[in-house]
């Protein structure tokens, strides 16, 4: 396989990185597309890219590929797509996320084996986190998340990082199978039990479609506010037991009839 140039091209701000049948590097002015024949190890490489913003996975193959990264800082990344990759098991870690302050564009699609977005290092896997630990952890910048076609994925993030997302505005997710709630329980003795509200305030979007297993927004005793919403589409959930409401403030809701336990 020809020598990955990755490590040449250090002021790159975009990356897209697939696999494909022929080995080919296409340079553009702050952009490359690179195709591997083969999986190399890219990412140890991409250390020196301080100015990448938008990174784009594409089909990766290998099989002993669990996650995206180790020990990569990307701390001007603002957009991440991760197509296709169907041996990931997740894609960030706990410790990645302190880095990723400037996120704005996450979108996941068609990554069979994804059980988490966010998973814990190899050195907290027994270890129960506490609330503050998650609740230290937040995307401020983060303004879109789409997440379609992971049928393992059975949430997108911690209940303790629901106050985490200070500017999201849009958040779609579209055939996850086994998805049971947006925001769900990582440990049963991490849950912020002292809140019984919970607010997304910029959110303006929100669309749930072909959720066959989902039974709330958020799994546990909470409700969630959205005082911006102006746009919401909830399709083929036939288990969701959520009411989406309006206060008398003019918020939209997200209250239950049924509480999981």
């Amino acid at each position: 396989m020809p020598y990955c140039p990755v490590c040449l091209y250090p002021s790159v701000i975009r990356i897209w990185l697939k696999y494909w049948d022929k080995y080919s590097l296409n340079v553009h002015r702050n952009y490359f597309e690179l195709c591997l024949t083969n999986w190399c190890p890219c990412f140890l490489l991409m250390q020196g890219f301080t100015s990448l913003e938008t990174l784009k996975l594409e089909s990766l193959p290998d099989t002993s590929m669990r996650s995206i990264w180790k020990s990569l800082v990307l701390s001007n990344l603002t957009t991440l797509e991760v197509n296709e990759c169907k041996r990931i098991t997740h894609v960030f870690t706990y410790s990645m996320i302190a880095s990723l302050v400037h996120l704005k564009v996450l979108k996941i699609r068609l990554c069979e084996e994804l059980e988490q977005i966010i998973a814990k290092d190899d050195d907290e896997r027994d270890q129960l986190l506490s609330v503050s630990h998650l609740q230290s952890l937040c995307f401020p910048s983060l303004c879109k998340i789409e997440v379609r076609e992971c049928r393992k994925l059975k949430n997108l993030f911690p209940i303790a990082m629901a106050s985490g997302l200070p500017k999201l505005k849009i958040l779609r997710v579209t055939k996850a199978s086994r998805l049971l709630g947006v925001f769900g329980q990582d440990d049963i003795n991490a849950l912020p039990v002292d809140v019984e509200e919970m607010v997304l305030p910029n959110l303006r979007e929100l669309s749930l479609e072909q959720l066959p297993s989902i039974i709330s927004f958020i799994l546990g005793y909470y409700d969630f506010l959205f005082p911006r919403l102006k746009k919401l589409k909830v399709s083929e959930c036939p288990k969701l037991t959520t009411n989406f409401d309006t206060t008398p403030n003019g918020s939209m809701s997200a209250r239950y009839k049924v509480l999981l336990i």
